[in-house]
């Protein structure tokens, strides 16, 4: 039995505008309190992105942050933080900003308390960023950050990523690993972190296990939590490389609330 809903948002939970149906999210929520049961947004967006997100909707939402590097429960008390050893974080801005295969690239430093770029606060793709980090900070020299970094974004305007993934993988193996985000970008973040992990500890904390979750994904950063989940589900408008490695496929597509939709299913 499904006690757990956790779901990405961006080409999942959310349309291609960015929104969700919130009168029916909040009947929802209401109903999986009164069931005893759990809804995760598991994202690689930062907290208070997320927050914004459900701004009008009043319940407890846990929240899988930065690719599971933060995590925070329904009461909003942090359970776990994963922070990249600032030496290597410098060793990898290094190596990013003087490999040619990773030239013309965007770079996001996601921090505790801000987060910071490397392009002018001019730049249209500064700009664009900012709807995902409001309080970002253009930055001549991102190796001068020294706050606690959770993530790296990294993101180019063209040319694939996979082959780039691979690369910044082989070199920074058993410190940092590469995943895949959409919008032709890749998040970094410490070895061994991804959005199960976030899940993982958030189920231990409710005595629960991964049979009790249904899972819900678009992107090769969702794989690991929809492979590990009782049910786990790549959207109908999921990136090729998702779909071609898991079983189940939703109906619907985030532009048909396929997720709210699940979720009626389980709510019974």
């Amino acid at each position: 039995m499904v006690k757990v809903i956790a779901s990405d948002m961006d080409g999942t939970f959310l349309n291609d505008q960015g929104t969700f149906d919130e009168e029916q999210f909040q009947k929802q929520l209401d109903q999986l309190g009164e069931k005893g049961m759990h809804f995760i947004s598991a994202s690689s967006n930062q907290y208070q992105h997320l927050l914004g997100l459900f701004k009008n909707v009043h319940g407890p939402i846990s929240y899988v942050c930065n690719n599971g590097a933060l995590v925070i429960d329904e009461r909003g008390v942090i359970v776990h933080e994963e922070i990249i050893d600032h030496l290597i974080l410098k060793k990898a801005l290094d190596w990013i900003l003087s490999t040619p295969s990773f030239a013309g690239a965007e770079v996001i430093l996601v921090g505790r308390n801000g987060t910071y770029c490397n392009l002018p606060e001019d730049a249209d793709r500064f700009q664009a960023s900012k709807y995902f980090y409001e309080d970002m900070q253009s930055m001549a020299d991102l190796r001068l950050v020294f706050d606690s970094i959770y993530k790296l974004d990294i993101t180019w305007e063209e040319g694939g990523v996979l082959k780039r993934q691979d690369e910044f993988n082989h070199k920074f193996s058993g410190q940092l690993n590469a995943i895949s985000s959409g919008m032709n970008g890749l998040d970094v973040m410490v070895d061994g972190t991804d959005k199960l992990t976030g899940i993982q500890m958030l189920l231990q904390s409710w005595n629960l296990r991964l049979d009790d979750v249904a899972a819900f994904g678009d992107n090769g950063n969702d794989f690991e939590m929809v492979n590990a989940a009782g049910e786990g589900y790549a959207m109908k408008n999921s990136a090729a490389d998702l779909l071609q490695k898991v079983e189940k496929v939703t109906e619907e597509s985030n532009n048909d609330q396929g997720v709210q939709h699940k979720i009626d299913e389980y709510l019974g």
